[in-house]
């Protein structure tokens, strides 16, 4: 799916007042990491490391696990639509709503897709083989789940998305449990604000990962993302996610949709959630308002209805929960 994504101010001419639309960390780059990407700015005229090996050097170092455990990959996306490639002949098992490039890549593979529910992983019953992609915390719910039982399920293949994971205090990661049939995926674009820049990773066993580098494309990670991820590893202490602020701000916020509106305002982990709308809402907030959105037509056993926002500064949140309130006393 090239686009259905959130972040698509691109596509349209209305100027934006306030993106809600993706869950990156709201707030500008940081001046640091920006001023150094100035600076190595003149070494595009040059290839990047065919495998980013520096940059996976650093994120083992980081992640605290053996250098061949880890791949360095254009975005959390590289990795899956690899994995899929690399274990194509297993079925697909899903669990939804989901990040929808899950299926897309199985699917380009030609296998099997089952879909599970994934309030279903909160019974700790997990599927007995397979290739099982589930999103914690999930997107586009924002829910986490802990769960300790892939050992128990060896003839399976879990794939766990991680991506989100900075925004979530307290999330049980599979990182902590070095099963040999799970790998995880990290990415440094949202808790980092560069998600123009495409830095993820997949972590595993090494000849799970081994399998998936041997299918890699060289130079897939561009130069100024591999300095990019180098400045942050070196610098861990200024780009930490301020949870509790966030998470209290989006508490608040949820709240004061709740009141102004009388809409579904679901329940979250992290500081992006769902709405449900009595209306598609997306285009019109757009166009009249100046506010973009994420709407959750192509996500799983959701629809038009329900749109994904993620916390943003007190002002931008105001003006959503107001154009939310005028929308809502004109009965739409």
């Amino acid at each position: 799916m090239i686009e259905g994504h959130g972040d698509d101010a691109w596509k349209y001419n209305s100027p934006i007042k306030a993106d809600f639309s993706s869950n990156v960390l709201y707030g500008p780059l940081d001046d640091r990491l920006l001023a150094h990407l100035r600076e190595v700015l003149p070494n595009v005229t040059h290839y990047p490391e065919a495998g980013a090996r520096r940059l996976q050097k650093a994120a083992a170092k980081a992640y605290g696990v053996d250098e061949g455990r880890l791949l360095a990959t254009n975005g959390v996306t590289e990795a899956i639509y690899l994995i899929a490639q690399a274990f194509r002949e297993r079925e697909a098992v899903i669990y939804t709503p989901a990040f929808a490039e899950y299926a897309d890549a199985c699917a380009v593979q030609g296998m099997k897709i089952s879909y599970r529910d994934w309030a279903d992983l909160r019974t700790g019953r997990l599927p007995k083989n397979g290739l099982v992609f589930l999103c914690n915390p999930n997107n586009p719910t924002g829910w986490t789940v802990a769960l300790k039982t892939f050992g128990e399920y060896p003839d399976a293949l879990f794939v766990v998305d991680e991506s989100y994971i900075e925004f979530a205090p307290g999330a049980s990661s599979a990182l902590n449990q070095n099963q040999g049939n799970v790998l995880v995926l990290r990415s440094l674009t949202k808790s980092c604000r560069i998600p123009g820049l495409r830095v993820g990773f997949v972590i595993g066993p090494e000849p799970l990962v081994t399998s998936l580098r041997d299918r890699k494309m060289p130079w897939s990670v561009n130069r100024l993302a591999i300095e990019a991820g180098l400045y942050i590893f070196e610098h861990p202490q200024d780009f930490k996610v301020p949870v509790e602020r966030l998470r209290a701000e989006t508490v608040a916020w949820q709240e004061e949709l709740r009141a102004t509106t009388g809409w579904k305002v679901w329940d979250t982990d992290t500081h992006y959630f769902l709405i449900g709308t009595p209306e598609p809402m997306k285009m019109k907030l757009l166009q009249e308002y100046g506010l973009l959105v994420r709407d959750a037509s192509n996500f799983q056993n959701l629809g038009p209805n329900i749109i994904r926002v993620a916390c943003g500064s007190p002002d931008h949140n105001r003006l959503l929960t107001e154009a939310l309130g005028e929308c809502a006393r004109a009965g739409r």
